[in-house]
C-alpha cells in the first residue's frame, strides 16, 4: 500500500484507525508489474499502460484494504496470546469512517486551466447552493435535513482557491493540482449520508455512489460552462413557436413570471431533480412572497405549458412530475443571472428620456450613443422591451 498511518487506541477495546491512499497503491503495484509512469505529487499523469493502470485501481477493494489493515494492526496493535484470542474471540471489525474518490482532468498547457478553473469558481459560487448540492449528491431534502447545503470560495486570498459544495458535513471539492491538473474530490465523512452501510464489505457501493456524485458534479459544470449565448440558443428563445394548431408565445427578460418560476426552479433547495406542480406553485409562492390572487396554480400550468414547448421543462413518464432539462438548466442559469444582475437595476431606475444631441458633440457622446445603438441591437436580439 505504500505509506500507511496506524492510530491505535491506548484503552479497551483498543480501537484502530488505519489511513491508506490509493495513489500509492497504483505507484507500488506499476514498478512490481514493470510498467513505466509518471506521477506528480499523489497523481499519476501518464502511464504506457492505461488499460492495465484502469484494472489495477479497479482491483483496489474491499479485501485489499481488510488484509493490509488486518495485518498491521495484529503487528502493531496490542496483541494477546493465542488463548487469549481463542476465549474471548478477539478479532477486528472494520468499517469505513471516511473515504474520497478523485478524478482528476490533465491540461496540456498551464493557461487554459487556471482559464477554466477561475471561470468554474464564478459559476459555482454565483450558482452553487442547496439545489445545486442536493441534485450532485442524488439526494432528498425533507424538514429532519440539519447539514451544510452551501457552495463555498476557500483559501481566495492565499493563491490556492479551493471549491466545494457541502452535504452534510461531506462536500465534493475542485481545485488545481500543479499547473496541468484540475482535481474534482468527492469527500465522505459519513456512509450513512449517502444511505449506504459503514461496514468495509459496502465498499464496491460506495465507490460507484462517489463515482457517480462525481461525475454529476463534472457534468454539471460542463453544461454551465458551455456557452449558450453564442450559439443563438438564448436569442431563440423570444420567438414564438407552433406546436400542431397551438401558438406559443416566446421567453423574454422582462416575463416577470417566467423568470420567477426558473428562479425557484434553481435556487430552492429539492426542486432541481424532479418536482409537481403544486410542489413549484408553494415554493415559488414563498420565496417572492407571492398570494395565491397574485400567482394562481392555473397562471403556472400556462408558464410551464410555454417552458415545456422550449424544451427547458420536460415531463416524467406519464407521471405528473416534471424536471429541468439539461438544455434548460443552462438557459435558466443565463435568464436568471442575466435578469439578476444586469437587467434588474437598469429596470429599476426610472426611465430617463432621452438626451438631445448637442450642438458640438464630443468623443463622449459619440461613445455613449454607440453604446445605445448596441444595447438596441441587443435587446432586440434577446427580445428585451426597450425602455426608453
Amino acid at each position: 500500500m505504500g505509506p500507511m498511518s496506524l492510530r491505535v487506541g491506548t484503552y479497551l477495546p483498543f480501537s484502530v484507525g488505519c489511513y491508506m491512499n490509493g495513489h500509492s497503491y497504483l505507484d507500488r503495484r506499476l514498478r512490481r508489474m514493470g510498467i513505466p509512469f509518471r506521477k506528480d505529487d499523489n497523481a499519476i499523469v501518464g502511464c504506457d499502460d492505461p488499460r492495465a493502470l484502469q484494472r489495477l485501481a479497479d482491483a483496489l477493494d474491499e479485501r485489499v484494504l481488510h488484509d493490509r489493515a488486518s495485518y498491521w494492526a495484529w503487528r502493531l496493535a496490542p496483541s494477546f496470546t493465542p488463548r487469549e484470542r481463542k476465549l474471548c474471540g478477539l478479532q477486528y471489525r472494520w468499517s469505513v469512517a471516511q473515504i474520497e474518490f478523485a478524478q482528476d482532468v490533465i491540461f496540456r498547457r498551464s493557461a487554459p486551466l487556471r482559464n477554466l478553473f477561475r471561470r468554474a469558481t464564478e459559476i459555482g459560487v454565483a450558482l452553487g447552493g442547496a439545489t445545486q448540492t442536493r441534485q450532485i449528491f442524488g439526494r432528498r431534502i425533507n424538514r429532519r435535513y440539519q447539514g451544510k447545503l452551501e457552495t463555498v470560495l476557500e483559501h481566495r486570498d492565499v493563491g490556492h482557491p479551493v471549491l466545494r459544495a457541502y452535504y452534510h458535513t461531506s462536500y465534493v471539492k475542485q481545485y488545481e493540482k500543479g499547473d496541468r491538473l484540475l482535481r474534482t474530490e468527492t469527500c465522505l465523512n459519513d456512509p450513512y449520508h449517502l444511505g449506504v452501510g459503514r461496514l468495509l464489505e459496502n465498499l464496491p457501493k460506495l465507490k460507484d455512489h462517489l463515482a457517480a456524485t462525481t461525475g454529476r458534479y463534472l457534468a454539471q459544470q460542463a453544461e454551465l460552462l458551455d456557452s449558450t449565448v453564442d450559439t443563438g440558443a438564448l436569442a431563440a428563445l423570444a420567438h414564438p413557436i407552433a406546436i400542431g394548431n397551438r401558438h406559443i408565445p416566446g421567453i423574454k427578460l422582462h416575463d416577470d413570471r417566467v423568470i420567477r418560476a426558473l428562479d425557484a426552479l434553481l435556487y430552492t433547495g429539492g426542486l432541481l431533480g424532479d418536482w409537481t406542480t403544486r410542489d413549484l406553485h408553494a415554493r415559488l409562492l414563498s420565496r417572492h412572497r407571492l398570494s395565491e390572487d397574485t400567482y394562481s396554480l392555473a397562471q403556472l400550468r400556462y408558464d410551464l405549458q410555454k417552458l415545456r414547448a422550449h424544451g427547458i421543462v420536460e415531463r416524467i413518464g406519464n407521471s405528473r412530475r416534471y424536471r429541468l432539462t439539461t438544455r434548460g438548466v443552462r438557459l435558466a442559469s443565463v435568464l436568471v443571472k442575466a435578469r439578476d444582475r444586469l437587467l434588474g437595476p437598469i429596470l429599476a431606475t426610472p426611465a430617463a428620456k432621452a438626451s438631445q444631441r448637442s450642438a458640438n458633440p464630443s468623443r463622449v457622446e459619440g461613445a455613449l450613443r454607440k453604446i445605445d445603438k448596441a444595447l438596441d441591437v441587443l435587446c432586440e436580439e434577446i427580445g428585451l422591451r426597450r425602455a426608453a
